[in-house]
């Protein structure tokens, strides 16, 4: 591997003045002269603008009303950047507004009285009227006015918080908190928080910056990261660290991807899994938020709007608890970006956007459906040579290497969406991977292609420059995880070949499956099968029953003997029925009228050779 860099030189000396240059300018943007509010502004007088008291708002009006939503709520920008939502029409609330311009405040709705001072000319006290408190309900019916003149406003869809967004153009969006940052060409631009293409920014607490100067594939501290990843004791080593820094990438792309592919890390003690996190948690420092037993509720109410990643540790499987389970469905849900709502105290739903990308490791991982381990990679680490120790010294530069790689996803965003994706999508494609590999595996190759490039990669061990040896790689190293992932109906049937039935035959109680290889393999015929398969409400047929099918299981839709079967699992109450319905065509065959202990029904008949065929023969 080429030796592992940073930037250096003229170029991280115009970036570290770059940044100081900013800095000032942001401590010079909170020291506005706020002038007295008895003075005129611009020839104005208090109060006298045009359009005063509350048929517009004031000229060069700190506070930006945003507009309401539909129960008329009013939600503002305040002098400060950030959003707030107007429930109470108090001084607090106004003063909160416009602070730390209140002068302005007391300027465009004046509240008068008197004060004596002493005039020099007529050398005694006389009383002068001056502008001494708000008037109150005025600023109040501005503010609703011009409310009530914008779109309804919708802060669940329409505001977006701290991470990576992409607008209609298509062109990647990083919010720092304090600006909006894209790149243009290769010039990085920055923005003040503002209603951009339909969607509104706020200010918010700062999180990093991008790397105020272009970083090249051969200057990415994404190098060195990859040469520590690779010192784990990984089961795939020429794919697993690859992964894992495609996630670190992900992780900062957040709301702009279509799918935010999952990592989970499993290994017993003394693998490396805290200090995995750790290296990890450093290359996006100021960006991820980390938790050891956390829930599902503290990572929402913390994310808000944000789509910055989240590092979980420790997340064990634990008897009796759904903790675990419900951080996980948490992370599936954000794989998309889906809705979740939750009620109140108040009896009113709070909805919650998620779009974070999830790092998780333990010992044990929870139980998962297979909704869950589509969206994740399973990464399994075995013990160190030296047990606590990495083979070599890793080196750890939390206040550069992130800022550097979100440089590189900002400038790559478009080689990332029209070149780089695509072709991994083709090539894993061909291997007859699932849309869902492709958007988890795919999109996570992608972004360390794009960080560290081929050649790197070669090195590490994937064949980049052959595409076929390269899709045949990825999809038998993956093919044990996908394999576990299996379809409803496939789960369907699994459930019901593994069921005992409830008649001993040569001292043990024989499965539905093992009756089933005992017909299709010709051991018995469809009648020696069928004294066995009716103690349990099924039926079957010969080889040759239908044309060009194999041995027949007829599945009927509704048996209390099925009920008791499925009666514990995701296809209780007849949803087994449904669930071989989505079966491939030729597998289950449409539905027959079939005797069944006498009884005549509708049956599905599940095609025992083809069956045996999709799923592959076992040792």
């Amino acid at each position: 591997m080429a030796k592992a860099q940073t930037q250096t030189g003229s170029k991280a000396l115009r970036a570290a003045f770059l940044d100081g240059k900013r800095a000032k300018d942001e401590a010079d943007a909170l020291n506005v002269i706020d002038p007295d509010p008895n003075l005129p502004r611009d020839g104005i007088n208090p109060g006298m603008w045009e359009g005063a008291p509350f048929d517009s708002m004031p000229p060069d009006c700190p506070v930006k009303v945003v507009g309401r939503d539909s129960d008329g709520n009013v939600y503002c920008i305040s002098t400060t950047g950030n959003l707030r939502m107007i429930d109470r029409w108090d001084m607090p609330a106004l003063a909160d507004l416009f602070a730390p311009r209140i002068n302005t405040l007391m300027w465009a709705w004046p509240g008068w009285g008197k004060k004596d001072v002493w005039d020099a000319e007529q050398e005694k006290m006389v009383s002068k009227k001056i502008v001494n408190r708000v008037e109150r309900d005025k600023c109040m019916m501005a503010i609703i006015n011009e409310a009530a003149r914008k779109p309804d406003f919708d802060p669940h869809t329409q505001h977006r918080g701290r991470g990576g967004w992409e607008d209609s153009h298509g062109r990647f969006v990083w919010h720092s908190g304090g600006w909006l940052w894209l790149v243009d060409g290769k010039k990085l631009e920055q923005a003040r928080p503002a209603q951009h293409d339909g969607f509104l920014y706020t200010k918010q607490a700062a999180t990093i910056e991008p790397w105020a100067e272009p970083v090249t594939q051969e200057e990415s501290p994404a190098r060195r990261i990859l040469e520590d990843l690779q010192t784990w004791n990984w089961q795939r080593p020429y794919l697993d660290p690859v992964l894992v820094l495609g996630w670190i990438g992900t992780a900062l792309m957040g709301g702009a991807l279509k799918a935010r592919p999952i990592i989970f890390a499993t290994g017993g003690a003394g693998v490396g899994k805290s200090r995995l996190q750790e290296v990890v948690r450093s290359a996006l420092a100021g960006a991820v938020t980390q938790s050891v037993n956390t829930t599902a509720a503290g990572i929402y109410q913390r994310a808000k709007t944000d789509s910055l990643p989240f590092m979980i540790d420790e997340l064990e499987s634990k008897p009796g608890s759904t903790r675990a389970e419900s951080v996980i469905e948490l992370a599936r849900v954000a794989y998309t970006g889906g809705d979740i709502s939750r009620g109140g105290q108040d009896h009113e739903a709070t909805t919650f956007t998620a779009r974070n990308s999830f790092f998780f490791s333990a010992i044990i991982p929870p139980p998962m459906g297979a909704q869950d381990k589509t969206r994740m990679a399973m990464l399994n680490l075995s013990q160190l040579d030296r047990p606590g120790k990495s083979s070599r010294d890793l080196v750890l530069k939390p206040e550069t290497d992130g800022r550097m790689i979100l440089r590189q996803i900002m400038d790559g965003w478009k080689e990332f969406n029209d070149v780089l994706m695509p072709d991994l999508a083709t090539i894993l494609g061909e291997q007859g991977m699932s849309a869902r590999a492709i958007d988890t595996f795919g999109t996570l190759l992608a972004a360390a292609r794009l960080l560290v490039g081929d050649a790197v990669l070669e090195k590490v061990g994937l064949p980049m420059t052959d595409a076929n040896q390269l899709g045949e790689m990825i999809a038998a190293a993956t093919a044990a995880d996908r394999t576990e992932n299996l379809d409803h109906w496939h789960k369907c049937i699994d459930t019901l070949f593994q069921s005992q039935i409830d008649a001993w035959r040569d001292g043990v109680k024989p499965t539905i499956g093992g009756v089933c290889e005992l017909l299709r393999n010709g051991e018995w015929n469809a009648k020696g099968a069928r004294e066995r398969l009716e103690l349990v409400s099924l039926g079957c047929f010969d080889r040759g029953k239908e044309t060009n099918a194999g041995p027949l299981l007829a599945v009927p839709a509704s048996a209390p003997q099925l009920h008791r079967i499925f009666g514990d699992t995701d296809f209780h109450k007849g949803g087994w029925y449904t669930a071989l319905k989505q079966a491939p065509k030729g597998i289950v065959l449409p539905a027959k009228k079939v005797k069944i202990n006498g009884s005549t029904t509708h049956c599905l008949l599940i095609d025992l050779d083809a069956f045996e065929k999709h799923v592959g023969g076992g040792l």
